[in-house]
């Protein structure tokens, strides 16, 4: 096997490879609950992984890797402080930049559009530990939703 033939089967996003801290990019759209401008219909997002449930196949939920902040963050402290700086130093192959997690908002896929998708490794310990925090104590996820997506202080 050659190299390009081993990373793209590290690349490929199987059931083992999703969990809590998996960084994937996959086509997302309108009907996955994103908003777009100038006519664009989908776009390719890069994600964090929150949570499975692989018995029914659902993503438990995810949040997004944005290179600049949610516009939300400028008018809402909440949101401002919902924000995570992932440095492009520790996820060299995922990141371009230093990005945003935007822990504001949670998003669930299905199992099927996450496995369509580019698998990137993991979070490191200390990043997970970040976003969780902000998740656990975030005012823009409501108690049901923690609950809902497994988000809870520990």
């Amino acid at each position: 096997m050659n190299i390009k033939e081993l990373q793209e089967e590290y690349r490929t996003v199987t059931p083992d490879k999703l969990e809590v801290g998996a960084l994937i990019e996959t086509v997302l759209g309108e009907d996955d609950g994103l908003i777009f401008k100038n006519g664009r219909h989908s776009k390719p997002k890069k994600l964090i992984v929150i949570g499975v449930d692989k018995e029914t196949g659902t993503c438990y939920g995810s949040v997004l890797v944005n290179t600049n902040m949610n516009p939300k963050a400028n008018y809402s402290e909440p949101y401002l402080a919902a924000q995570y700086l992932l440095k492009q130093e520790n996820y060299e192959n995922f990141l371009k930049y230093d990005s945003f997690v935007d822990c504001g908002e949670v998003f669930s896929f299905s199992i099927d559009k996450l496995l369509s998708g580019e698998y990137f490794g993991t979070l490191n310990e200390q990043d997970k530990q970040g976003i969780f925090e902000i998740l656990e104590t975030t005012d823009t996820l409501s108690t049901k939703l923690k609950k809902r997506f497994g988000i809870k202080r520990r």
